[in-house]
């Protein structure tokens, strides 16, 4: 937490869909007018800010002091931010339509229990799309190349310490169980064309499990780690 709050991921719109132009598709900042759309993690807001641009009823959750009062300037009342940690979302049940979140799962230690949340708070038929870093991946060959034991500490925007977790898809899978998800890979800056094998980002996309009050199996709280 403390890392961020010290070099906050500010971007503006145009750097973040210049440095990842296939994210405002994959993301579906489009598809989800009139839809109750919570984000986990929503950082400084700007991924937040197009499913607000776009019709959603939109909220946003976030546990970095810093990252919350940019959001909340750069979303200026268009939707409602709070604090809330992934593991204990501070909504009620089947609150939403649709969960999103980039890049947050990754940093979790109890991975298991934020897709729990996202469960819960899902509707019956509610969607959920979470992009976590993939473990077969040009980009992890190379930071493990370039800078060998120590490169955890090369890939977020300090040298603080951060906790990482990569994942494959067939992790992934495991971890959403029962629901039944689709992954896709997306960039590859240094081989491009490879994304699909090799790409940087891994995207599971699926459905809410629940259906007439299932009870969802208990499942260990973390994944293998791949380091």
């Amino acid at each position: 937490m403390e890392h961020w709050n010290k070099t906050p991921l500010l971007l503006s719109e145009e750097e973040r869909y210049r440095i990842y132009p296939w994210l405002y598709e994959v993301a579906e900042f489009r598809h989800h007018r009139g839809e109750r759309v919570l984000e986990i993690g929503c950082g400084t807001g700007c991924d937040l800010l197009q499913f607000a641009k776009h019709g959603a009823e939109s909220f946003g959750i976030d546990v970095t002091a810093e990252h919350l009062r940019l959001a909340r300037e750069r979303l200026a009342g268009r939707a409602e931010i709070r604090e809330g940690d992934a593991t204990a979302i501070p909504f009620p049940a089947a609150s939403f339509d649709y969960v999103y979140s980039h890049g947050v799962l990754h940093h979790v230690d109890q991975p298991r229990r934020v897709v729990e949340e996202i469960f819960r708070v899902l509707r019956p038929g509610g969607r959920f799309n979470v992009h976590v870093y993939a473990f077969w991946s040009c980009a992890h060959l190379l930071y493990r190349l370039r800078y060998g034991r120590d490169w955890k500490r090369r890939i977020e925007n300090s040298r603080d310490p951060v906790h990482i977790d990569l994942y494959s898809a067939r992790q992934l899978g495991d971890l959403f169980t029962p629901a039944v998800i689709e992954t896709e890979k997306y960039e590859c800056r240094h081989w491009p064309g490879v994304e699909r094998l090799a790409g940087w980002f891994l995207v599971a996309k699926g459905t809410s499990p629940h259906a007439n009050n299932h009870r969802l199996p208990v499942m260990p709280n973390s994944v293998p780690r791949t380091d």
